[in-house]
């Protein structure tokens, strides 16, 4: 097997791959490759065959407020002459080693078949969510209201250091690529409207394409008052669209800012993420918990066992003992879930996926502690 990056002349083969794995016709196929940059993409050749193909898209994501290095893995789209083979768990591999090679400290993705990329080492990290909102019900929002239209040329510009402000709060969100950029500004079907409100305090990119639902691609909002002040915002279109939709955190600030009635959840699913460096990764995310010492062992074909020096939220690693009787035991198959704060330490005990005393698993707990991880996009 041979894996390499793609170049012009495979434009043709990304067309066909994507028509037979996800029913996309050519324009929208293209255009997602002009989206997320055809240097993203791998083509895995076989016996001389182009068997798959694929992106790896760089990024990073948000944890304790700060980036840990990342790779969105995406679109895997094998040819229906090579499934059945075994062939996703060593492109998911290939991926991994790929990702690393270029800086990456985290693999993730959205799983089309869990038992597959779970077997290679990834597990549940993080929420993907989408609400609903009577627009009808936005009007009784009581907020001062003070947005301007920011041209869709210098949106980038404009939303970045914003989505940053709030993505440092957060847990999960993507430190994001051109490729996600890209997506969110997308025209190919509808131009989208950007819209910032208060002082640079939160934004919205509406999408009116959809009759009945005014869509909001992307939004932020760094406080409560920017969120109350973009339902009002949408509210104002409630004589057009009688719905409205957006991506949202699990504890979402624009459900918190709706009143009691007339907001709905209508999609969730889950983020997977496979830790490519472990130490690394320990290091490179930042902690709610001040300061701790934590012995972490991951338990898998090998034992891997860091100690995790914690200092003013920031974290030093190092090889700790195989025999420490105040190590947390983790099964490697669920350390990203403890990781990204997706499922706590005493959580994984209960369940058998961990294992120490009370208070080594009590001090865990709050190590990984944090807002619910999400992610605002599909990847």
């Amino acid at each position: 097997m041979v894996v390499r990056k793609a170049a012009k002349a495979d434009l043709s083969l990304i067309v066909d791959a994507y028509r037979l794995a996800f029913a996309w016709d050519e324009e929208r196929s293209r255009r997602y490759v002009e989206m997320t940059g055809l240097d993203c993409f791998r083509v895995l050749e076989k016996n001389g065959q182009s068997a798959a193909v694929w992106a790896v898209v760089p990024c990073g994501h948000w944890f304790g407020g700060r980036v840990v290095p990342a790779a969105n893995i995406a679109h895997v789209a094998i040819q229906p002459e090579f499934r059945g083979g075994g062939l996703a768990a060593e492109i998911l591999d290939l991926s991994c080693e790929d990702a690393r090679r270029d800086g990456a400290i985290l693999a993730s993705l959205f799983a089309s078949t869990r038992p597959v990329y779970r077997r290679a080492g990834f597990n549940l990290a993080g929420h993907e969510m989408i609400y609903e909102a009577d627009t009808s019900e936005l009007y009784k929002i009581r907020q001062e209201l003070r947005s301007r239209r920011v041209p869709l040329t210098g949106a980038r510009a404009a939303l970045e250091p914003i989505y940053r402000a709030a993505s440092s709060t957060e847990c999960g969100l993507l430190d994001r690529h051109d490729a996600h950029w890209n997506a969110h500004f997308d025209a190919t079907t509808s131009v989208p409207s950007v819209f910032v409100f208060g002082e640079d305090e939160g934004y919205a990119v509406l999408d009116t394409s959809s009759p009945g639902t005014i869509g909001v691609r992307d939004w932020t909002a760094i406080n409560g008052a920017a969120a109350r002040q973009i339902l009002r915002f949408i509210g104002t279109f409630s004589t057009v669209f009688e719905k409205t939709r957006w991506h949202g955190a699990p504890q979402d600030a624009l459900v918190f800012a709706m009143p009691d009635k007339g907001w709905r959840l209508v999609h969730q699913e889950e983020f997977l993420i496979r830790v490519l460096d472990p130490g690394s990764a320990l290091s490179a995310r930042g902690y709610a918990c001040a300061d701790a010492d934590l012995t972490l062992a991951i338990k898998g074909d090998d034992r891997v066992t860091q100690r995790i020096s914690i200092k003013g939220g920031r974290a030093t690693c190092a090889p700790g003992a195989n025999d420490s009787e105040y190590a947390l035991t983790v099964q490697s198959s669920h350390f990203a879930s403890l990781f990204s704060g997706f499922r706590s330490a005493s959580f994984l005990r209960r369940a058998g996926y961990a294992d120490g005393n009370s208070e080594t698993v009590a001090l865990a707990d709050k190590v990984f502690a944090g807002p619910p991880p999400w992610v605002a996009e599909h990847f």
